[in-house]
């Protein structure tokens, strides 16, 4: 039985880690929106169309032009890193 039980506390432990790292990317992701949305507010159009336009070398490179591209590149990283956590954490569950 000592062998289950640290076997749970450690489960416990990796679990507890993965929801607090869920709710922080989660956090991340919300300001990141926000952010976005504040530029898209202020340019006039939504993010796609931005990043495919300024990539495409059509709005020059001021400043709000860099961080809205790095904000948006933020984002899909933070949507990625947390998909890998939950899929991980999916897999763990199934074991």
């Amino acid at each position: 039985m000592p062998g289950q039980t640290n076997e749970l506390t450690v489960d416990l432990a990796i679990n507890k880690v993965i929801q607090r790292e869920e709710t922080r990317l989660q956090e991340i992701k919300a300001t990141l929106r926000d952010q976005l949305g504040e530029f898209e507010k202020k340019y006039g159009m939504p993010t796609d169309a931005f990043r495919n336009r300024f990539q495409q070398g059509e709005l020059g490179d001021g400043i709000d032009y860099i961080e809205w591209d790095a904000t948006a590149e933020m984002l899909a990283n933070a949507e990625k890193h947390l998909n890998v956590l939950l899929d991980g954490s999916n897999d763990e569950s199934a074991n």
